[in-house]
């Protein structure tokens, strides 16, 4: 009996299916209804051409499918006439080489997988995948609508060796925009330009003055908080400065434990560390008591966002000022000064209790997709990042 073949495809008629030494399956299909009238005089038509269009289509069973369809003109048999008709194939994609159900296929994958990841799995070029993307995106792009968040992130990241401005909805963890710079102008156009910008309650940030004076511009009484790890990192910086230009006094010794890590036994939060390597970061100090103090104060200033109001806080940081004057060690000073020009925002935390921390992992995706991607153009980039959110996903148990 012959065995007979339904690939969703209403106006064809699969006429065999042939099994290739690579595994895909190749469907011959031929038009079910064809014309058999001339739409100009309604004579009689008969096949003038016959040729084999050939396109991919969606995979079947874990198959690559490609479909060779009988593709036929006819002329119209009134001498008079002349006419000639081609046939029409509502399901493959006007440019002939895929179906228009893979076609939507690819325009959504393509933001959740690098052009070429697609190309390969469907045997089709690049450049198709990246029209395709394209054309998805532009129509994306015309209902995009940036709603002002209740916490508003801002960031920069360095791409296409700029410094661009990342914005994110804190709370739900997404990037709402990318820019291609990082200007005070930019980021107050971007301001202005959110609908219900009443929504926002509080902005993080970085220390970048540009920032601070873009939302004291466009959101006067919103709270700015700067982020605390950033903070911190800025701690690291100073700490790291000491220790090195210390390290380098110290190799001229003769007698001397190995300092192999002490960058990161120094750098690492002490709860982060193993006991292992609290053992070894203890050696380090008692070999060396020149890393003690910096060591001490980077942590004791750590603890300071353990604090429970923003009262308790600013004392403890006056303290610990007081403690670096102390101990007579001004390697923090210029830290301090920081401190000092940014406290409103750094102290805003205890009211705030808001982080960067989520921009800062969206960051790192899209330094991987750029990577991933290689040679990704700055608006595709941007668009694969603010966009994909508009793209419907199957997600959870699948539901009988």
């Amino acid at each position: 009996m012959e065995e007979k073949y339904d690939i969703g495809l209403s106006e064809f008629t699969v006429i065999d299916r042939q099994t290739t030494d690579a595994d895909d399956y190749v469907y011959t299909l031929d038009l079910t209804d064809k014309p058999s009238v001339c739409p100009l005089c309604g004579s009689k038509l008969h096949v003038h051409k016959t040729t084999e269009r050939k396109v991919q289509d969606l995979h079947q069973f874990g198959h690559r499918v490609g479909l060779i369809i009988h593709s036929h003109r006819y002329r119209c048999s009134n001498k008079d006439c002349g006419n000639t008709v081609g046939e029409d194939y509502p399901s493959i994609y006007s440019s002939g080489k895929m179906t228009v159900r893979l076609r939507d296929l690819l325009k959504k994958e393509a933001f959740f997988h690098t052009f070429k990841e697609l190309a390969d799995e469907y045997g089709i070029s690049i450049s198709a995948v990246s029209t395709l993307f394209k054309e998805e995106a532009e129509e994306l792009n015309k209902k995009y609508k940036v709603i002002a968040p209740k916490i508003l992130g801002i960031d920069e990241l360095h791409l296409k060796k700029n410094y661009c401005g990342v914005f994110v909805n804190i709370e739900e963890g997404r990037v709402i925009e990318i820019k291609d710079n990082r200007s005070k102008k930019t980021v107050i156009k971007f301001i202005e330009s959110m609908e219900d910008r009443g929504n926002i309650e509080c902005v993080t940030m970085d220390m970048w003055n540009p920032y601070r004076d873009a939302v004291a511009a466009t959101l006067p009484k919103i709270p700015v908080v700067v982020d605390k790890f950033h903070v911190i990192k800025e701690l690291n910086k100073e700490l790291d400065t000491v220790r090195s230009a210390t390290t380098k006094k110290l190799k001229e010794r003769k007698e001397r434990v190995s300092l192999k890590n002490n960058r990161f036994l120094l750098l690492s939060a002490s709860e982060n560390l193993t006991k292992a390597q609290n053992v070894s970061l203890q050696k380090l100090l008692d070999a060396y008591p020149e890393f003690t103090t910096p060591y001490l104060l980077k942590e004791s200033f750590r603890d300071i966002y353990l604090c429970e109001s923003r009262a308790e806080a600013e004392k403890m940081f006056t303290e610990w000022v007081e403690t670096c004057e102390a101990e007579s060690f001004s390697g923090f000073d210029q830290f301090i000064s920081m401190v000092y020009n940014w406290k409103t925002e750094i102290f805003n935390y205890f009211d705030h209790p808001y982080t960067n921390a989520e921009t800062e992992s969206l960051n790192r995706t899209i330094r991987d997709l750029d990577k991933d991607g290689r040679g990704y153009s700055f608006d595709v980039l941007r668009d694969k990042v603010v966009l994909k959110h508009l793209i419907p996903r199957r997600t959870g148990k699948f539901e009988f």
